[in-house]
């Protein structure tokens, strides 16, 4: 029996980081989804964000609109990082919101973290199928994120197609740097030479990938973790988005120094 449920237009959040300095290009609003797949049925070892896992338990419940008013508030130069749990479970509702967002200020920027291979995205989209043991904070979670799903009436199973190759492509065109593969323990990154604001936690398996890039050439343009790493840390970056700046400059342009001294002006008044 195939089900066809609402379109999808909620976001399932566990917390939030300020200026976070390890989620990719300078101080990040580091955003955290509720629920990872993989951290019920096989976790990473060794994963730091273990209470992102079960889709039991508490989390906020947030329309498009919510969530894009709180990161235009606290996102003061306009970079988004999310995080997980598995942020690619929902996939369509951040299309969404990050094409709203975009369309309001092309400056925005979003990286986006999942232990899956991107080029397997690409080429058979996410399928899952649910079945009992798995419990019903998971389906329920599913059903959120998918619009449509089959059940088998016989074993009570539910087949869903989180995403497919074509949402894949059209989330490239909105999320900036994907960041790919599962988290290995033994490859951490955790205190690499490199590590500082503006790189990555992580490990260094994991590929850094340039969404833009990856579209206009056909085929995955990246850098693993630690090659990303040892390249900013050598480099000019602009003191407000963080981005690299071929150049000796403090920012990338009057809009960046516009944003970077308001920013410094509000937290002022908070010390």
């Amino acid at each position: 029996m195939e089900v066809k449920g609402e379109m999808i237009t909620y976001l399932r959040f566990i917390g939030v980081t300020k200026d976070a300095t390890t989620a990719g290009p300078g101080k990040r609003l580091e955003l955290f989804t509720k629920g990872c797949i993989r951290g019920v049925i096989n976790p990473c070892k060794g994963c730091f964000n273990e209470c992102t896992w079960t889709f039991e338990g508490p989390f906020r419940r947030m329309t498009i609109k919510e969530a894009a008013e709180i990161i235009e508030r606290d996102a003061w130069n306009r970079q988004v990082t999310f995080c997980g749990g598995e942020p690619i479970l929902q996939g369509k509702s951040i299309l969404k919101l990050a094409k709203y967002l975009k369309r309001k200020d092309p400056t925005f920027h979003f990286v986006l973290y999942t232990a899956y291979k991107l080029h397997t995205l690409q080429k058979y989209g996410l399928q899952f199928t649910w079945v009992p043991k798995y419990g019903k904070g998971m389906l329920d979670s599913l059903q959120d994120f998918t619009e449509t799903y089959r059940i088998d009436p016989k074993t009570k199973a539910y087949k869903f197609t989180i995403l497919t190759p074509k949402d894949i492509q059209e989330l490239m065109k909105y999320i900036d740097i994907i960041v790919d593969g599962d988290y290995q323990e033994d490859l951490r990154l955790t205190d690499h030479e490199t590590m500082h604001e503006g790189g990555f936690i992580g490990s260094s398996n994991q590929r850094v990938i340039f969404c833009k890039e990856s579209l206009q050439q056909g085929n995955l343009c990246y850098l693993y973790a630690d090659e990303y790493d040892t390249l900013y840390s050598n480099s000019n970056h602009c003191k407000a988005c963080g981005h690299i700046i071929h150049n000796d400059k403090e920012f990338c342009n009057k809009l960046c120094k516009d944003r970077y001294e308001q920013y410094k002006e509000r937290i002022k008044h908070l010390r």
